[in-house]
């Protein structure tokens, strides 16, 4: 079978048997210039992996390559298979950690939202191994997200059906976008966390992100601010006007952060601020934060 131009024709998709399957037979099909034949090579990594996770470990170079095949079945059932790797030892992903980056800017939003959770599951217990691409996943939260008043091809269908089909398409695109959006969120705090060092890196663009109108990306600028400043106050200061800015957020949850982070910079040049979201703040609980944090800075 090996050299045959259609590696692992003969396999039963259904009826994997490991070791009846040459490692060189999967490794061709998952590098043929044939489609069909990667997305087969990547069914049997996916059958192989539902057994033993770890009989993929061998491929897992090649199935990186595939997250941005050209083929979107492709890259979906690598990523597939990965995602069965990456619950078992996610230290075995590390070195692809920028192809699954580069996933999360797929023009489709399933296949953004696979990359994130590929990347949501190494960083769950390995953070640091996503340190270099934090970087790209910073560009990922800052760019436009789709929204319900975003146009679209269903908005002028004639056709009745037509309409709603696009029209739940695009529901669900945006649902995955959002999904997509926390979790890559969750992966630069959890980064920022293990390695506050890499706030330094990129804080002028979390301080830019701490100003954005989106929630979600909003509150994890603002937490990966705080671990940065937990290292070093004043790696964070030059973009802690973003923070002042946040107490006037809509979300209570982004101004209880956004405090925190003030509390933390530990400058007395903000307690007037802080004095006037605990003399005017209508949740309680911020209100009292507000004024902890306040006397703790005037102490």
């Amino acid at each position: 079978m090996p050299g045959s131009d259609s590696p692992l024709e003969s396999v039963v998709l259904d009826d994997v048997a490991p070791e009846t399957i040459p490692t060189d037979e999967i490794r061709a099909a998952l590098e043929s210039e044939r489609s069909l034949v990667r997305q087969r090579g990547a069914h049997v990594c996916v059958a192989l992996a539902e057994d033993d996770p770890a009989e993929i470990r061998p491929f897992v170079e090649a199935l990186g390559a595939a997250l941005h095949d050209d083929n979107a079945g492709v890259v979906q059932t690598a990523a597939s298979a990965l995602q069965s790797l990456v619950d078992d030892d996610a230290s075995a992903l590390a070195d692809i950690v920028d192809d699954i980056a580069l996933l999360t800017g797929a023009p489709l939003p399933d296949l953004r939202l696979a990359g994130a959770e590929l990347l949501a599951g190494v960083a769950r217990s390995r953070p640091a191994d996503c340190a270099p691409v934090v970087g790209d996943l910073l560009d990922r939260l800052g760019e436009p997200r789709a929204t319900a008043d975003t146009d679209s091809f269903g908005a002028h269908a004639a056709n009745r059906e037509t309409k709603e089909a696009i029209q739940q398409r695009d529901r669900e695109g945006r649902e995955y976008g959002r999904r997509a959006r926390q979790l890559l969120s969750n992966v630069v705090v959890a980064v920022a966390e293990e390695r506050p060092a890499v706030v330094g890196d990129h804080v002028e663009t979390l301080g830019e992100l701490a100003a954005t109108d989106d929630e979600i990306v909003r509150g994890a600028a603002l937490d990966a601010l705080h671990a940065g400043a937990q290292e070093s106050p004043e790696t964070v200061r030059p973009v802690a006007e973003t923070a002042v800015s946040a107490l006037d957020a809509d979300a209570s949850v982004v101004r209880a952060r956004a405090i925190r982070l003030l509390g933390v910079i530990g400058d007395e040049g903000y307690v007037e601020a802080l004095e006037a979201v605990a003399a005017t703040d209508e949740d309680d609980e911020i209100a009292a934060f507000a004024e902890e944090t306040a006397a703790f800075l005037r102490a």
